[in-house]
């Protein structure tokens, strides 16, 4: 198995170390476009040089580590400018992945979390803590299921979906393109592209202009 280049030594990005190294992956480095971060160590994995580096890489496997699904969407078309890349899909050995279902490539699912049947997740997705998808849904490219939040049956979310933390989906429900769904929020009814919804039931907060 190739080692692994993580994109991003922020926050989640050492949270990615830990999951790589409950993957038991061998990490390469970070690569990261702060300049006082160049050199320095996180959890023991040194910061290697900016992204526009990585071609002096490509015998390794890259995993992108930024939250913000829009700025993981712009990073990893940048790198797949170049045909030689691959990237790798982490998937936490205590996490449940039920039969059917499937995960993309660059996805990363962590610890806790439960996918039952038929779920079948994007490229380039984080699935985070103990958060739990039900059968039959649909998670598009590049969307971001934070801790603890719950997405009942046949759910579908476009790309580039962000869901807070302990927020609740109804079953069936399908949500647009870009929509950040806020912490805690519980979602009954469709919602359209990029929007922000708060609360319970969720209601729009504000439209977002990309």
């Amino acid at each position: 198995m190739k080692p692994l280049i993580i994109v991003g030594a922020g926050g989640h990005g050492q949270e990615v170390v830990w999951l790589a190294q409950r993957c038991n992956r061998i990490i390469r480095g970070f690569l990261d476009d702060t300049v006082d971060k160049l050199g320095k160590s996180y959890l023991g994995v040194q910061v290697l040089g900016p992204i526009d580096h990585y071609e002096q890489y490509l015998d390794c496997e890259f995993i992108v580590a930024i939250g913000n699904c829009r700025y993981r969407s712009k990073l990893v078309n940048k790198l797949e400018s170049n045909p030689n890349i691959s990237f790798a899909t982490l998937i936490d050995p205590q996490s449940i992945i039920g039969c059917r279902s499937v995960i993309g490539s660059g996805s990363m699912i962590c610890a806790g979390s439960i996918l039952t049947v038929d779920v079948d997740i994007g490229r380039h997705c984080i699935v985070n803590v103990n958060a739990s998808i039900s059968h039959g849904c649909k998670i598009g490219n590049f969307s971001t299921i934070a801790p603890n939040a719950s997405i009942s049956g046949d759910v579908v979310l476009e790309d580039k979906v962000e869901v807070g933390a302990n927020a609740v989906i109804k079953e069936k429900v399908i949500i647009g393109k870009g929509t950040l769904i806020g912490m805690g929020a519980v979602v009954v009814k469709d919602i359209d592209q990029n929007n922000v919804m708060i609360g319970n039931p969720a209601k729009l907060l504000k439209k977002l202009d990309y």
